[in-house]
């Protein structure tokens, strides 16, 4: 499940850079939530349509991570307009490390010194990543720094979302009872910011594409909120965290055939062995050590 999520997001970042430019990022978002909505809803009501109740009486802390899945959304695509696909991918990652903070301090978990070391390789990742796209991407600086600066709230949004959910799935709500809450909030919410002018003169292959955000969303956090379920928050952490070296990857073979749609993308030998760096580290910290089960 966690490889499947993994998976996804590591060709997100592209397909959203490509959609960006005919469609504003607010409306990306709202469609994103609103696709995954509106397809799992028969899927959880087939299954028992008593489940929907969640809509009607949810719990706070589902609201709030609704919310704040929300605001990862949005962030995350404000960065990804101001930078490169591979920049969003990497320094996104500081969620899954500040997820694996969160556990020291909400749910008491030890962080061990082998996961101490494994924070200091990723913020030496983050920092050499850092200067290398500002001196190589290609991205006027100004827009570099605001960017990295929402794809930094971004993470902490999203970092917010999995303490919640972990919480309420400890508490023993079903993961796709949760994500109804999760994707039917912001379509509620974010609906007044969305642009239906430009969806109705949308191309086929814009839709085609618009379609793929929207089951990546309903698919790969169908597959997160299970695999929340099945195994600690630290592991499910250090296998997502494979996502940038599945974007980089792809990015630099798009460079390679001179495709044409493919969005601009340049990191240098550097950048590469910090994205791996970061990759690494955040794995040391999420895995690093035997981490006591979670407290209800």
């Amino acid at each position: 499940m966690a490889g499947s999520t993994a998976f996804l997001w590591g060709f997100l970042a592209i397909a959203m850079k490509v959609a960006a430019v005919d469609v504003p990022a607010n409306t990306i978002v709202w469609f994103r939530f609103t696709f995954a909505f509106l397809l799992l809803i028969p899927l959880v009501a087939l299954k028992d349509v008593g489940r929907l109740k969640i809509m009607a009486k949810p719990p706070v802390l589902g609201l709030l991570a609704a919310v704040a899945l929300g605001l990862n959304y949005i962030g995350y695509v404000g960065g990804l307009e101001r930078t490169t696909p591979s920049n969003a991918q990497v320094l996104i990652q500081l969620a899954p490390l500040l997820l694996a903070v969160a556990g020291v301090v909400v749910f008491k978990e030890r962080m061990g010194r082998v996961q101490q070391l494994g924070v200091l390789l990723a913020v030496i990742g983050f920092v050499v990543f850092g200067y290398d796209q500002y001196e190589a991407s290609g991205v006027v600086r100004e827009h570099l720094l605001l960017g990295n600066l929402i794809l930094v709230g971004g993470a902490i949004a999203w970092t917010t979302y999995a303490v919640f959910q972990k919480m309420l799935l400890i508490r023993g709500f079903a993961p796709q009872d949760l994500n109804l809450l999760l994707y039917g909030l912001p379509t509620l919410t974010l609906w007044p910011l969305a642009d239906f002018g430009v969806l109705a003169g949308m191309s086929s292959g814009m839709w085609l594409l618009m379609s793929f955000l929207g089951a990546n969303t309903l698919i790969a956090y169908g597959a997160l909120g299970e695999a929340f379920k099945r195994l600690p928050a630290y592991q499910v952490g250090m296998i997502v965290t494979l996502n940038p070296l599945i974007t980089l990857a792809t990015m630099k073979v798009l460079g390679v055939m001179e495709v044409e749609w493919a969005p601009k993308d340049n990191v240098g030998l550097l950048g590469y062995c910090a994205a791996l760096l970061v990759v690494t580290g955040i794995g040391v910290v999420l895995f690093g050590g035997r981490v006591p089960k979670v407290r209800s």
